[in-house]
């Protein structure tokens, strides 16, 4: 039986780590009988590989996957990362899942020239296979709610204007109404040098740009939330791997924090980000792939601002949610849509399900033990009684 290859960039990250531990354990799923080998492709994490063996040490493979085998220093930043993945992969790739992206808008803002060539690395088309890419609903101007997948983008940072370039790559060809799709009045090689970007745009763009392998998809993805990674020592994002550990954090340390209560997402689970993929995945290594990209919003089915979150976190752990703060988001600094909510009828009509999970399914199945409410004052007096008897009135029998 032939042995499929499947690349992942940006493998170390929140959601490439989760995906290789589901495809690991469960294989591509769906009924698929194929075989594949993982290629993850990575640029720098100390830890990820030792963590990755024992990730796969753990527990079979699942038959369907015959190996798991990293690729250090992929760095899109710089030449000759191309001629690197095809020879670290024995030559032809199957289908490309790509999550590698700098994905700090302020970092983007001020690092223009890395976040251009990172987040669009057009190289990744003369692979001849289809592309399944996580971009961003920041490709979405923000000035209205319930974005659809055929709404004008309009980004307004760069980070998502470098995110939307690639879409347009993969979108090469593609039209609306008979009209070329135009990211700023232009194509990209336009776009680039528009851009202004330091040191030139060469390198930018590949001499030649073939149009995107058949059954490449976009998934406009919202903030992506979920439980820790799986690999022991976490990811390049530290101890707050998504914003719910971030809230949880805060919440039981009762540091006072402010949440931006006007800005609104449809928030994502990491459980059906990693479905989609998975979804995407089978049909492309089957051959059941359209002629065209197509482009789906993966989001979930509430709107809901960073505020509305920590409140959810603080009713299901039980924790006293008057360290967390309602506040709107200041003027100036790096420019960020206000509300970038989005329709998911599409996605949800995809994959066959009855609807995306919302915030409070998310944050139940991230923290699936619930709690009581307990205040500052309750908790400072539970330490207390500890101190003074010795022992935890949990934990004595």
């Amino acid at each position: 039986m032939v042995v499929q290859k499947i690349l992942i960039t940006g493998a170390s990250g929140y959601v490439g780590q989760h995906l290789i531990a589901s495809l690991a354990s469960a294989g591509l799923g769906g009924g698929s009988e194929g075989r594949c080998e993982l290629f993850c492709a990575y640029h720098s994490l100390p830890t990820f590989e030792d963590d990755l063996t024992k990730l796969l040490e753990s527990s079979p493979l699942h038959p369907s996957v015959i190996a798991v085998r990293p690729i250090a220093g992929v760095d899109f930043s710089r030449g000759g990362w191309v001629d690197g993945l095809i020879e670290s992969c024995g030559g032809k790739i199957d289908a490309i899942v790509h999550l590698a992206s700098l994905s700090s808008p302020g970092y983007c803002e001020s690092h223009e020239a890395e976040a251009w060539r990172v987040n669009c690395p057009a190289g990744l088309l003369t692979l001849g296979a289809p592309i399944i890419y996580l971009s961003t609903v920041h490709v979405y101007e923000g000035t209205k709610s319930y974005y659809k997948e055929d709404d004008e983008t309009v980004p307004v940072n760069v980070y998502g204007r470098t995110k939307l370039a690639f879409e347009r790559l993969l979108l090469s060809g593609e039209t609306r109404e008979g009209r070329p799709l135009p990211l700023r009045g232009g194509n990209v090689p336009e776009v680039f040098g528009e851009a202004g970007v330091e040191g030139g745009t060469e390198g930018l763009l590949p001499s030649a740009i073939p149009s995107a392998w058949p059954g490449s998809v976009v998934l406009r993805s919202s903030l992506i939330l979920g439980p820790p990674t799986p690999l022991e020592h976490g990811c390049s994002k530290g101890p707050h791997p998504s914003f719910l550990q971030f809230v949880e954090s805060r919440l039981r340390s009762f540091t006072p924090t402010d949440y931006f209560a006007d800005q609104f997402r449809s928030v994502v689970g990491i459980d059906d980000v990693i479905a989609a993929i998975r979804h995407f995945l089978r049909h492309s290594l089957r051959g059941e792939n359209s002629e065209s990209t197509r482009v789906f919003n993966l989001g979930g089915s509430d709107r809901v601002s960073r505020y509305d979150v920590a409140t959810e976190v603080a009713a299901r752990l039980g924790l006293d949610p008057s360290s967390a703060e309602a506040v709107e988001r200041p003027e100036g600094g790096v420019p960020s849509p206000p509300d970038i909510s989005m329709t998911v009828d599409k996605i949800t009509k995809e994959l066959g399900v009855e609807k995306m999970k919302g915030l409070k399914e998310i944050v139940a199945s991230t923290f699936p033990q619930s709690g009581h409410f307990r205040s500052k004052d309750d908790d400072q007096a539970f330490e207390t009684r500890i101190h003074q008897s010795g022992s935890c009135e949990i934990c004595s029998t």
